[in-house]
C-alpha cells in the first residue's frame, strides 16, 4: 500500500494532493498547512518517497488506487484534487475514470499529449544518474527550489525506485491515450487546468485535451512562473488554490490560455 499523510481528519471537505515526478508528498506539506478548514490527504505515489517499495504500474492503475483512497478516507467519499506535473496527469485520468468521486480539480503542468523524442531520450538517459546526490542538487537549482527544500528533495531523488521511474517516464512521454480521457465528458466537476507562462508549449497545448471534453473545465496561464511553481512562488500557488476552493473560479490574476508561441524575453530564455 502507498504511504499517505492525513491532516485534520475532523475538518471540512477533503483535498487530495498529488505530487510531481521528482519529489514526493512532502512537496505539498506547506500548501496543505494553508488550508486549515480542509481535511487533507497527501500520498507518496508508487515508487516515490515512503512508497518507493511499491512498484509503479500504469497511470490508470495509480489513478484507480487514488480513487480507492478517496472512497476509503475522504469525507463523503469525495475530494477536491490538486495535482502538479505527474500528479496532474494522474489527477486528470482519475477524474475521467471516476468522475463521481471528484468535487473539483486544480491541475497544473500536465503533459497529456506526451513530449517529443528528444525530451524522451534525454529524460530516460538521466535516470542512470538518479543515485547521485550531486545530480539532484543541480536539479534543485534548475527547479528554483527554496534552500530549505533542497535537502529533502535530494534524499527523495536518490531514493526513487528507478525501475518505477523508467515506467513513469515512458508512460508520461508517450502521452495519455485518448480512450483514457473520454470519461471527462461525463463529469460535472469544475476543473481548472493551468500551465506556467515559462513552461514549454507542449504543456500549454495539452490543456485542450481536458477543456475540449470536460463541460465544466477552464484553462489559464500562470504569469511569470515555470513548471514547479508551487515551490518557485508558493504564495502565488496558495492564493490561486484558496481562491479556487472558495469560489470554483480562476484567480483574477491568472492569464488566458496561451494560443501562440511563448514571447521571447530575457526572463523566458532557458536559464534566464
Amino acid at each position: 500500500m502507498t504511504a499517505v499523510r492525513e491532516d485534520r481528519p475532523d475538518a471540512g471537505e477533503s483535498v487530495l494532493f498529488l505530487h510531481g515526478g521528482n519529489v514526493a508528498g512532502w512537496s505539498w506539506h506547506e500548501q496543505a498547512a494553508s488550508l486549515p478548514d480542509h481535511h487533507v490527504l497527501i500520498p507518496d505515489l508508487p515508487g516515490f518517497g515512503a512508497s518507493n517499495g511499491v512498484p509503479w504500474t500504469t497511470v490508470a492503475g495509480v489513478a484507480d488506487a487514488m480513487a480507492d483512497l478517496i472512497r476509503e478516507r475522504a469525507h463523503g467519499g469525495r475530494a477536491h484534487l490538486v495535482g502538479l506535473s505527474l500528479g496532474a496527469v494522474v489527477g486528470t485520468v482519475l477524474v475521467a475514470r471516476h468522475p463521481g468521486l471528484v468535487s473539483s480539480a486544480l491541475l497544473s503542468g500536465a503533459p497529456l499529449r506526451g513530449l517529443g523524442a528528444v525530451a524522451r531520450t534525454l529524460g530516460l538517459a538521466q535516470v542512470r544518474w538518479w543515485g547521485s546526490r550531486s545530480y539532484w542538487r543541480v536539479m534543485a537549482r534548475a527547479f528554483r527550489l527554496p534552500e530549505d527544500s533542497v535537502g529533502v528533495f535530494v534524499e527523495t531523488g536518490v531514493g526513487i525506485d528507478r525501475a518505477s521511474a523508467r515506467r513513469v517516464l515512458q508512460q508520461i512521454y508517450a502521452g495519455v491515450p485518448a480512450a483514457d480521457l473520454e470519461g471527462l465528458r461525463r463529469t460535472r466537476a469544475p476543473i481548472l487546468m493551468l500551465a506556467g507562462e515559462r513552461e514549454p508549449g507542449a504543456l500549454h497545448r495539452a490543456l485542450s485535451e481536458v477543456t475540449s471534453r470536460a463541460p465544466e473545465s477552464l484553462a489559464r496561464t500562470v504569469p511569470g512562473v515555470g513548471h514547479q511553481w508551487s515551490a518557485e512562488d508558493p504564495e502565488l500557488f496558495r492564493r490561486v488554490l484558496r481562491h479556487w476552493l472558495t469560489t470554483r473560479e480562476p484567480d483574477p490574476g491568472l492569464l488566458p490560455p496561451r494560443s501562440g508561441p511563448r514571447p521571447r524575453s530575457r526572463r523566458s530564455r532557458p536559464g534566464g
